[in-house]
């Protein structure tokens, strides 16, 4: 291997381990376990309520074909507990699994599967010499081997060096030992820069690579991250005793482990249930549509599933209007627009007629669609719409009563919409595009500007 002659005759420098501080032992009497999804009673990262269980009522394919991603609605049984403590642009977390393959192939390689299923237990070991040590709180007392591989552990992360150097203990091959303390070594850095993380590699690949390596489960339960719920925009508000939110397939070979669950159980009901296990997530700062926000005016930007918190915002000013009518208050509504953006706006474009009832209402003022593989498109992307829009939306966004949501995928989409509309800010009011990423800056930290970026996985 050229990477091991490189390394032949370098010294490797590795921090100290941790001791190993669990261990995992099966039980004789493995009743109590829990028949809910493992992390359904511990407390959720952002959660701002308790983990519910739900059901799917129905779906709805809103776009599907060549060349575009398949886009599913999804409407869901609102706890009756959480009935009012939701608002426009909240999100809610889904508890997913991990794939039933990828589990297997991990109890394979662990030599696990004739006790797969057998109860276990976890234990801090004895005597304690990490300090601190505690056992992860997202473990219930007893588990299985499979269940805590599909249900708790995050085995797709990228490891980090210390993980790589704990698997090198558990290696019998040489070479594969020796490579694996190249990557998590100090002077490795530059070759675990460029073959793991350029290649976002994951641990199952790293297994695969280094066939011998067979770690303990509880190393993995020391150094893997619990398995996070999947956040998902609320897409509706007020309607009696459910919701709906809205989600895409991923279309580039990947296989997303919510959007996966959540197809099967739309797509294969007899072969799975329609229980959902979810909460309430709350960030900060809020990305939230609330009464206070109705006679401001709003400029909504979400490509693609990313305006999907945005109908929630036009329901819950529907809902506000009738009401001002109903009991004869004046309500005058802020203005309202709406820019997205599709592939093709006669094949997935989303809600169009949805969209076009708020447009006749008067609830939306302005709507712009971009399309970027329509021929005749005027626009591709949504920030040909900005820039093209620039006087108007940039005196709409500084009035004191304006606020800016942006919504969508955030490694580049955002950032892309974001740095237009600085520079169209520098244009129109001919300030240095410093000048302008200051004051948008300062819209963010006011709450004037809020930006949720959506994770696609």
């Amino acid at each position: 291997m050229n990477v091991l002659e490189q390394f032949k005759a370098t010294a490797l420098t590795h921090p100290k381990l941790p001791a190993q501080f669990i261990e995992l032992n099966p039980v004789e009497n493995g009743q109590g376990q829990q028949a809910d999804h493992l992390q359904s009673e511990s407390r959720q990262p952002f959660g701002s309520s308790d983990v519910h269980k739900t059901s799917i009522l129905h779906y709805r394919v809103l776009a599907e074909g060549d060349d575009v991603k398949t886009v599913y609605e999804v409407t869901i049984k609102l706890p009756p507990s959480l009935e009012e403590d939701y608002f426009p642009g909240d999100t809610i977390g889904i508890l997913t699994y991990n794939l039933p393959s990828e589990v297997d192939y991990l109890l394979d390689r662990l030599h696990l599967l004739p006790i797969a299923d057998t109860p276990h237990e976890m234990k801090l070991v004895k005597p304690i010499k990490k300090k601190n040590a505690e056992l992860p709180h997202y473990v219930p007392k007893l588990f299985t081997p499979r269940r805590l591989l599909s249900e708790c552990l995050d085995i797709r992360i990228t490891p980090r060096k210390v993980l790589l150097q704990a698997l090198s203990s558990y290696t019998t091959d040489e070479c594969e030992k020796r490579l694996l303390e190249i990557l998590s070594s100090k002077e490795g850095s530059n070759l675990y820069n460029e073959l793991i993380m350029k290649n976002e590699m994951n641990l199952l690949h790293v297994l695969r690579y280094v066939a011998s390596c067979r770690p303990p489960l509880a190393v993995l339960v020391e150094h893997l991250p619990r398995l996070q719920a999947r956040p998902y925009s609320i897409a509706s508000h007020g309607r009696e005793n459910q919701f709906r939110i809205v989600f895409a397939m991923l279309n580039d070979g990947r296989v997303g482990l919510a959007t996966h669950m959540l197809e099967s159980k739309l797509l294969h009901p007899n072969r799975c249930d329609k229980h959902l296990y979810m909460y309430l997530r709350q960030l900060k700062p809020v990305f939230q549509y609330r009464e206070e926000d109705l006679e401001r005016n709003i400029i909504m930007i979400g490509p693609g599933t990313g305006m999907s918190p945005y109908l929630g915002f036009l329901e819950y000013r529907k809902r506000a209007k009738v009401a001002a009518l109903s009991s004869n208050r004046k309500l005058k509504l802020g203005t309202a627009w709406l820019l997205t953006s599709c592939r093709y706006r006669d094949r997935n474009s989303l809600y169009d007629e949805e969209l076009k009832q708020y447009l006749q209402s008067g609830l939306l003022d302005r709507l712009h669609i971009a399309s970027s593989r329509d021929v005749e498109s005027r626009y591709k992307f949504v920030q040909e719409i900005i820039e093209d829009r620039k006087e108007d939306l940039i005196e709409l966004l500084m009035e004191d009563s304006t606020k800016l949501y942006l919504c969508g995928e955030g490694r580049t989409m955002l950032p892309r919409i974001q740095d237009t509309i600085v520079t169209c800010m520098s244009k129109v009011k001919s300030i240095p595009k410093a000048e302008a990423e200051s004051l948008l800056a300062e819209y963010r930290k006011t709450g004037k500007y809020l930006y949720y970026s959506m994770i696609r996985y």
